[in-house]
Protein backbone atom coordinates (compact mmCIF):
# COMPACT_ATOMS: atom_id res chain seq x y z
CA UNK A 1 0.00 0.00 0.00
CA UNK A 2 1.24 3.35 -1.35
CA UNK A 3 2.32 6.07 1.83
CA UNK A 4 -0.57 8.86 1.85
CA UNK A 5 0.50 12.47 1.54
CA UNK A 6 1.28 14.92 4.09
CA UNK A 7 0.23 18.93 3.69
CA UNK A 8 -0.25 21.34 6.61
CA UNK A 9 -3.34 23.92 6.38
CA UNK A 10 -3.75 27.18 8.39
CA UNK A 11 -6.00 26.54 11.31
CA UNK A 12 -9.62 27.90 11.04
CA UNK A 13 -12.32 26.96 13.40
CA UNK A 14 -11.32 24.64 16.05
CA UNK A 15 -12.02 21.03 14.55
CA UNK A 16 -10.54 17.56 15.11
CA UNK A 17 -8.52 16.03 12.73
CA UNK A 18 -9.49 15.16 9.40
CA UNK A 19 -7.79 13.72 6.08
CA UNK A 20 -7.72 10.65 3.64
CA UNK A 21 -7.46 7.70 4.95
CA UNK A 22 -3.92 6.51 4.43
CA UNK A 23 -2.98 10.09 5.04
CA UNK A 24 -0.91 11.81 7.75
CA UNK A 25 -1.78 15.12 9.58
CA UNK A 26 0.17 18.63 9.92
CA UNK A 27 -2.09 19.56 12.67
CA UNK A 28 0.84 21.57 14.10
CA UNK A 29 1.87 23.55 10.95
CA UNK A 30 -0.06 26.87 10.54
CA UNK A 31 0.34 27.90 6.92
CA UNK A 32 -1.62 26.09 4.01
CA UNK A 33 1.09 23.73 1.97
CA UNK A 34 0.52 20.06 -0.31
CA UNK A 35 2.24 17.53 -0.60
CA UNK A 36 2.23 14.02 0.42
CA UNK A 37 -1.41 14.24 2.01
CA UNK A 38 -4.32 16.32 2.53
CA UNK A 39 -4.53 18.94 4.73
CA UNK A 40 -5.38 17.81 8.55
CA UNK A 41 -6.23 21.26 10.79
CA UNK A 42 -6.55 21.14 14.35
CA UNK A 43 -7.13 23.81 17.28
CA UNK A 44 -8.46 24.05 20.77
CA UNK A 45 -10.58 26.80 22.88
CA UNK A 46 -8.97 26.97 26.60
CA UNK A 47 -11.96 29.61 27.85
CA UNK A 48 -12.25 31.13 30.89
CA UNK A 49 -13.45 30.30 33.98
CA UNK A 50 -16.39 32.46 35.30
CA UNK A 51 -14.76 31.72 38.99
CA UNK A 52 -10.69 31.50 40.52
CA UNK A 53 -9.62 27.95 40.90
CA UNK A 54 -6.53 28.24 43.17
CA UNK A 55 -3.99 25.90 43.08
CA UNK A 56 -0.41 25.78 45.69
CA UNK A 57 2.01 23.19 46.06
CA UNK A 58 5.99 22.55 46.40
CA UNK A 59 8.78 21.47 44.13
CA UNK A 60 11.27 19.13 45.57
CA UNK A 61 14.78 18.11 44.07
CA UNK A 62 15.23 14.55 44.15
CA UNK A 63 19.02 14.95 44.48
CA UNK A 64 19.26 17.09 47.68
CA UNK A 65 19.56 20.12 45.19
CA UNK A 66 18.01 23.22 47.55
CA UNK A 67 15.11 24.64 46.61
CA UNK A 68 15.08 28.39 44.32
CA UNK A 69 12.88 31.16 42.86
CA UNK A 70 13.74 29.92 39.47
CA UNK A 71 11.91 27.07 39.26
CA UNK A 72 8.77 27.70 36.78
CA UNK A 73 5.42 26.24 37.48
CA UNK A 74 3.53 25.64 33.98
CA UNK A 75 -0.15 24.25 33.62
CA UNK A 76 0.36 22.21 30.22
CA UNK A 77 -3.04 21.83 28.10
CA UNK A 78 -2.61 19.33 25.24
CA UNK A 79 1.09 20.18 24.97
CA UNK A 80 1.17 23.82 25.10
CA UNK A 81 2.68 25.10 28.64
CA UNK A 82 1.79 28.31 30.12
CA UNK A 83 3.75 29.80 32.90
CA UNK A 84 1.89 30.20 35.71
CA UNK A 85 4.04 30.87 38.87
CA UNK A 86 8.05 30.62 40.27
CA UNK A 87 8.23 29.20 43.63
CA UNK A 88 9.85 30.63 46.88
CA UNK A 89 12.91 30.34 48.66
CA UNK A 90 12.14 27.54 50.60
CA UNK A 91 10.21 25.21 46.74
CA UNK A 92 6.70 26.76 48.02
CA UNK A 93 4.12 28.01 45.42
CA UNK A 94 0.53 29.26 45.12
CA UNK A 95 -1.71 31.21 41.56
CA UNK A 96 -4.84 31.50 40.63
CA UNK A 97 -6.15 29.86 37.38
CA UNK A 98 -8.90 32.10 35.96
CA UNK A 99 -11.18 34.88 37.16
CA UNK A 100 -11.63 38.42 35.87
CA UNK A 101 -7.81 39.66 37.58
CA UNK A 102 -6.13 36.59 36.05
CA UNK A 103 -3.00 37.27 34.10
CA UNK A 104 -0.54 34.99 32.79
CA UNK A 105 2.90 34.88 31.02
CA UNK A 106 4.90 31.71 29.23
CA UNK A 107 7.91 31.27 26.92
CA UNK A 108 4.90 29.19 24.80
CA UNK A 109 1.90 30.70 26.39
CA UNK A 110 -1.00 29.00 24.86
CA UNK A 111 -3.03 31.95 24.18
CA UNK A 112 -0.89 32.90 21.52
CA UNK A 113 1.87 30.10 20.71
CA UNK A 114 0.84 28.84 17.34
CA UNK A 115 1.03 31.26 14.63
CA UNK A 116 -2.19 33.46 13.00
CA UNK A 117 -4.96 33.29 15.02
CA UNK A 118 -7.73 35.31 12.19
CA UNK A 119 -9.72 36.40 15.05
CA UNK A 120 -7.49 38.13 16.59
CA UNK A 121 -8.70 36.46 20.11
CA UNK A 122 -7.32 35.09 23.05
CA UNK A 123 -8.66 31.72 22.06
CA UNK A 124 -5.54 29.36 23.02
CA UNK A 125 -4.39 27.32 19.76
CA UNK A 126 -3.90 24.18 20.48
CA UNK A 127 -1.56 22.84 18.07
CA UNK A 128 -1.39 18.63 17.78
CA UNK A 129 -4.73 17.26 19.10
CA UNK A 130 -8.35 17.84 18.59
CA UNK A 131 -10.27 20.31 19.75
CA UNK A 132 -12.21 20.67 22.78
CA UNK A 133 -15.67 19.11 22.30
CA UNK A 134 -18.63 21.86 22.43
CA UNK A 135 -19.71 20.68 25.91
CA UNK A 136 -16.19 21.25 27.42
CA UNK A 137 -16.41 25.17 27.21
CA UNK A 138 -17.16 26.89 29.95
CA UNK A 139 -16.32 27.51 33.37
CA UNK A 140 -14.04 23.82 33.69
CA UNK A 141 -12.59 24.09 30.15
CA UNK A 142 -9.77 25.49 31.31
CA UNK A 143 -8.48 22.55 32.89
CA UNK A 144 -9.22 20.22 30.45
CA UNK A 145 -6.50 18.17 29.43
CA UNK A 146 -4.19 19.96 31.71
CA UNK A 147 -1.25 19.34 33.63
CA UNK A 148 0.54 20.72 36.35
CA UNK A 149 4.09 20.66 35.90
CA UNK A 150 7.71 22.34 36.91
CA UNK A 151 10.70 23.13 35.07
CA UNK A 152 14.18 23.55 35.44
CA UNK A 153 16.98 23.24 33.39
CA UNK A 154 18.67 19.80 33.56
CA UNK A 155 15.52 18.20 35.16
CA UNK A 156 12.36 16.17 34.14
CA UNK A 157 8.90 17.35 35.97
CA UNK A 158 6.32 14.96 37.40
CA UNK A 159 2.74 15.91 36.59
CA UNK A 160 -0.30 16.91 38.75
CA UNK A 161 -3.78 16.16 36.52
CA UNK A 162 -6.04 19.28 36.63
CA UNK A 163 -9.05 17.83 34.60
CA UNK A 164 -11.19 16.73 37.30
CA UNK A 165 -10.50 20.01 39.42
CA UNK A 166 -12.90 22.38 40.34
CA UNK A 167 -12.99 26.06 42.08
CA UNK A 168 -14.43 24.75 45.10
CA UNK A 169 -11.69 21.83 45.51
CA UNK A 170 -8.75 21.75 48.39
CA UNK A 171 -6.30 23.72 46.19
CA UNK A 172 -3.35 21.76 47.51
CA UNK A 173 -2.15 19.77 44.85
CA UNK A 174 1.15 18.03 47.05
CA UNK A 175 4.40 17.69 45.95
CA UNK A 176 6.06 17.84 42.64
CA UNK A 177 9.70 16.31 42.45
CA UNK A 178 12.23 17.01 39.88
CA UNK A 179 14.15 14.38 38.13
CA UNK A 180 17.72 15.05 36.92
CA UNK A 181 18.02 14.44 33.83
CA UNK A 182 21.19 12.32 31.79
CA UNK A 183 22.47 12.73 28.09
CA UNK A 184 20.22 16.93 28.22
CA UNK A 185 22.44 19.28 27.07
CA UNK A 186 19.78 21.95 26.03
CA UNK A 187 16.93 23.65 28.68
CA UNK A 188 13.35 25.10 27.92
CA UNK A 189 14.52 28.10 29.30
CA UNK A 190 16.89 30.57 28.34
CA UNK A 191 19.47 31.36 31.37
CA UNK A 192 20.44 34.69 30.15
CA UNK A 193 17.51 36.06 31.55
CA UNK A 194 18.46 36.38 34.88
CA UNK A 195 21.58 39.06 33.57
CA UNK A 196 19.03 41.28 31.91
CA UNK A 197 19.10 44.78 33.55
CA UNK A 198 16.34 45.84 35.45
CA UNK A 199 15.28 48.00 32.12
CA UNK A 200 15.37 45.49 29.90
CA UNK A 201 13.03 43.05 31.79
CA UNK A 202 10.82 45.68 32.72
CA UNK A 203 9.85 46.04 29.01
CA UNK A 204 9.96 42.00 28.30
CA UNK A 205 7.18 42.03 31.48
CA UNK A 206 5.01 45.14 29.55
CA UNK A 207 5.42 43.20 26.34
CA UNK A 208 3.91 39.61 27.74
CA UNK A 209 1.17 41.46 29.42
CA UNK A 210 0.09 43.13 26.06
CA UNK A 211 0.81 39.70 24.21
CA UNK A 212 -1.53 38.73 26.66
CA UNK A 213 -4.26 41.22 26.19
CA UNK A 214 -4.21 40.44 22.32
CA UNK A 215 -2.24 43.82 21.66
CA UNK A 216 0.51 42.39 19.52
CA UNK A 217 1.30 45.61 17.72
CA UNK A 218 2.08 46.95 21.40
CA UNK A 219 3.86 43.68 22.77
CA UNK A 220 6.13 43.69 19.28
CA UNK A 221 7.09 47.40 20.29
CA UNK A 222 8.23 46.64 24.00
CA UNK A 223 9.78 43.18 23.48
CA UNK A 224 12.01 44.81 20.83
CA UNK A 225 13.08 47.51 23.09
CA UNK A 226 13.76 44.93 25.55
CA UNK A 227 16.17 43.19 23.32
CA UNK A 228 17.74 46.88 22.30
CA UNK A 229 18.53 47.09 25.75
CA UNK A 230 19.75 43.34 26.64
CA UNK A 231 20.84 41.72 22.76
CA UNK A 232 21.91 38.85 24.93
CA UNK A 233 18.19 38.62 25.80
CA UNK A 234 17.22 35.15 24.38
CA UNK A 235 13.71 34.88 26.30
CA UNK A 236 12.74 38.13 24.58
CA UNK A 237 13.99 37.10 21.01
CA UNK A 238 12.08 34.14 21.54
CA UNK A 239 8.87 35.84 22.43
CA UNK A 240 9.27 38.62 20.04
CA UNK A 241 8.74 35.43 17.42
CA UNK A 242 5.87 34.75 19.29
CA UNK A 243 4.28 37.72 18.54
CA UNK A 244 5.46 38.66 15.14
CA UNK A 245 3.73 34.90 13.95
CA UNK A 246 0.93 36.39 15.56
CA UNK A 247 0.83 39.82 13.20
CA UNK A 248 1.82 37.05 10.39
CA UNK A 249 5.51 38.57 10.38
CA UNK A 250 6.81 34.69 9.95
CA UNK A 251 10.18 36.15 7.91
CA UNK A 252 10.46 39.12 11.46
CA UNK A 253 9.77 35.62 13.50
CA UNK A 254 12.35 33.16 11.64
CA UNK A 255 14.77 36.41 12.40
CA UNK A 256 14.20 36.39 15.42
CA UNK A 257 14.41 33.02 16.75
CA UNK A 258 17.86 32.67 14.99
CA UNK A 259 18.57 35.87 17.59
CA UNK A 260 17.10 33.96 20.22
CA UNK A 261 19.62 31.13 19.27
CA UNK A 262 22.49 33.21 18.56
CA UNK A 263 22.62 34.57 22.27
CA UNK A 264 21.95 30.81 24.11
CA UNK A 265 22.99 28.10 22.02
CA UNK A 266 21.41 26.11 24.67
CA UNK A 267 17.75 27.35 24.48
CA UNK A 268 15.32 24.88 22.54
CA UNK A 269 12.41 26.43 22.03
CA UNK A 270 13.66 28.44 19.39
CA UNK A 271 14.91 25.53 17.61
CA UNK A 272 11.69 24.06 18.05
CA UNK A 273 9.82 27.12 16.24
CA UNK A 274 12.08 27.15 13.50
CA UNK A 275 11.07 23.72 12.79
CA UNK A 276 7.78 24.40 12.50
CA UNK A 277 7.91 27.50 10.24
CA UNK A 278 9.95 25.72 8.36
CA UNK A 279 7.47 22.88 8.14
CA UNK A 280 4.70 25.15 7.38
CA UNK A 281 6.04 26.79 4.64
CA UNK A 282 7.19 23.24 3.24
CA UNK A 283 10.86 23.67 3.84
CA UNK A 284 11.59 20.10 5.06
CA UNK A 285 15.25 19.91 4.70
CA UNK A 286 15.60 23.18 7.34
CA UNK A 287 12.36 21.79 8.82
CA UNK A 288 14.63 18.69 9.43
CA UNK A 289 17.37 20.29 10.21
CA UNK A 290 16.20 22.35 13.51
CA UNK A 291 13.89 19.67 14.73
CA UNK A 292 17.05 17.18 14.88
CA UNK A 293 18.89 20.52 16.69
CA UNK A 294 16.07 20.31 19.28
CA UNK A 295 16.06 16.93 19.66
CA UNK A 296 19.97 16.37 19.95
CA UNK A 297 20.00 19.05 22.62
CA UNK A 298 16.85 17.80 24.82
CA UNK A 299 14.96 14.63 23.35
CA UNK A 300 13.14 14.62 26.62
CA UNK A 301 10.86 17.85 26.73
CA UNK A 302 10.34 18.54 22.73
CA UNK A 303 7.20 15.86 21.63
CA UNK A 304 6.50 18.54 19.07
CA UNK A 305 10.27 18.44 17.61
CA UNK A 306 9.63 14.74 16.89
CA UNK A 307 6.84 15.29 15.12
CA UNK A 308 8.38 17.76 13.03
CA UNK A 309 10.94 15.84 11.84
CA UNK A 310 8.78 12.98 11.41
CA UNK A 311 6.82 14.76 9.09
CA UNK A 312 10.09 16.52 7.74
CA UNK A 313 11.33 12.78 6.58
CA UNK A 314 8.17 11.51 5.27
CA UNK A 315 8.04 14.25 2.89
CA UNK A 316 11.50 14.14 1.69
CA UNK A 317 10.46 10.18 1.59
CA UNK A 318 13.33 9.12 4.26
CA UNK A 319 10.89 6.55 5.12
CA UNK A 320 13.35 4.90 8.22
CA UNK A 321 13.77 8.16 9.26
CA UNK A 322 10.43 9.39 9.43
CA UNK A 323 9.13 5.80 11.51
CA UNK A 324 12.19 6.58 13.93
CA UNK A 325 11.08 9.60 14.82
CA UNK A 326 6.99 8.90 15.01
CA UNK A 327 8.09 5.74 17.50
CA UNK A 328 10.31 7.80 19.23
CA UNK A 329 6.96 10.66 19.67
CA UNK A 330 5.01 7.53 20.56
CA UNK A 331 6.91 6.51 23.48
CA UNK A 332 7.32 10.28 24.65
CA UNK A 333 3.61 11.11 24.04
CA UNK A 334 2.00 10.04 27.16
CA UNK A 335 -0.81 12.71 27.05
CA UNK A 336 -1.69 11.18 23.19
CA UNK A 337 -1.30 15.30 22.03
CA UNK A 338 0.22 13.53 18.67
CA UNK A 339 -2.61 10.74 17.39
CA UNK A 340 -1.26 11.52 13.99
CA UNK A 341 1.70 9.61 14.56
CA UNK A 342 0.24 6.46 14.82
CA UNK A 343 -1.38 7.29 11.49
CA UNK A 344 2.04 8.01 10.09
CA UNK A 345 3.25 4.75 11.39
CA UNK A 346 0.31 2.64 9.86
CA UNK A 347 1.03 4.40 6.16
CA UNK A 348 4.77 3.34 6.86
CA UNK A 349 3.90 -0.18 8.01
CA UNK A 350 1.56 -0.91 5.63
CA UNK A 351 3.39 0.30 2.68
CA UNK A 352 6.20 -2.39 3.57
CA UNK A 353 3.61 -4.70 3.61
CA UNK A 354 3.44 -5.36 7.65
CA UNK A 355 -0.71 -4.91 7.75
CA UNK A 356 -0.91 -6.51 11.09
CA UNK A 357 1.53 -3.65 12.71
CA UNK A 358 -0.23 -1.13 10.39
CA UNK A 359 -3.48 -2.30 11.72
CA UNK A 360 -2.25 -1.87 15.36
CA UNK A 361 -1.42 1.65 14.84
CA UNK A 362 -4.95 2.27 13.43
CA UNK A 363 -6.83 0.63 16.73
CA UNK A 364 -3.96 3.38 18.04
CA UNK A 365 -5.00 6.30 15.96
CA UNK A 366 -8.66 5.72 16.55
CA UNK A 367 -8.75 5.20 20.46
CA UNK A 368 -6.92 8.45 20.39
CA UNK A 369 -9.14 10.48 18.17
CA UNK A 370 -12.15 8.73 18.13
CA UNK A 371 -14.14 11.86 17.11
CA UNK A 372 -11.66 12.88 14.84
CA UNK A 373 -12.87 13.92 11.34
CA UNK A 374 -10.69 11.50 9.91
CA UNK A 375 -12.05 8.78 12.08
CA UNK A 376 -14.10 7.43 9.64
CA UNK A 377 -11.60 6.96 7.10
CA UNK A 378 -9.13 5.51 9.20
CA UNK A 379 -11.81 3.16 10.05
CA UNK A 380 -12.52 2.27 6.37
CA UNK A 381 -8.80 2.03 5.99
CA UNK A 382 -8.48 -0.40 9.08
CA UNK A 383 -11.59 -2.49 7.69
CA UNK A 384 -9.52 -2.60 4.32
CA UNK A 385 -6.58 -3.78 6.01
CA UNK A 386 -8.11 -6.73 8.01
CA UNK A 387 -9.80 -7.65 4.35
CA UNK A 388 -6.05 -8.14 3.15
CA UNK A 389 -5.10 -10.02 6.39
CA UNK A 390 -8.03 -12.37 5.75
CA UNK A 391 -7.17 -12.77 2.32
CA UNK A 392 -3.16 -13.36 3.24
CA UNK A 393 -4.48 -15.93 5.79
CA UNK A 394 -6.52 -17.58 3.56
CA UNK A 395 -3.73 -18.03 0.81
CA UNK A 396 -1.67 -19.69 3.21
CA UNK A 397 -1.13 -23.46 2.90
CA UNK A 398 -3.02 -26.06 5.70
Amino acid sequence: MAAGEIAAQKPSAPSNSAGPASGVSTSTLGATTTNRNSPINSTSNSGDLSRPIFLSGSVLFDDGTPPNTDVRIERVCRGNPRLESHTDSKGHFSFQVGGPSSFNQSATDASYSGGSNSNGSNSAYNPFGASLPASAVGTTSVLMDCELRAAYPGYRSDSVQLGSRHSMDDPEVGTIVLHRLANVKGTTISLTSSLAPKAAQKDFAKGMQAAQKGKYEEAEGKLQEATKEYPKYAEAWFQLGQVQEKLNKNANAAEDYTAAINADAKFVSPYDRLARLSASSTKWEDAEKYSKEAIDLNPVEFPSSFWYNALANYNLKRDAEAEKSARSLVKLDRAHAYPDAERMLADLTSARGDLAEAADHLKAYLDEAPAGKSAEQARKQLARIEQAKAAQASNQPK
